[in-house]
């Protein structure tokens, strides 16, 4: 139908979509085990169970799995816009995202 925007199927853009999916799954992974963390260093810390050390090393993890959860959630969503791009564009290959290096 003429003028018409679905967009087409397209086999590599549904590959960049389910790579997206994956890597949206493991951001909220990685927030899931953040969230862990912090219940257990605030049960630790509510019984005084643990040399004081183990917070600092609790924190840089609940720290290193924030930081990950998001750069992989922003990862996902660019993929995601990538894959949209590649859909309208059929074969060719779309302009990166705004923003990406």
């Amino acid at each position: 139908m003429p003028g018409r925007t679905d967009p087409i199927p397209d086999p590599v853009s549904d590959r960049i979509s389910a790579h997206a999916r994956v890597l949206g799954a493991d951001a909220g992974t990685l927030a899931e085990c953040a969230a862990r963390l912090r219940r257990i260093a605030d049960r630790l810390r509510s019984h005084d169970a643990a040399p004081p050390w183990l917070y600092a090393v609790l924190d840089g993890h609940i720290t290193a799995c924030v930081v990950a959860s998001a750069d992989l959630a922003d990862a996902s969503g660019r993929l995601e816009e990538y894959a949209a791009a590649a859909r309208r564009h059929g074969s060719r290959r779309p302009a990166p995202p705004a923003g990406a290096c």
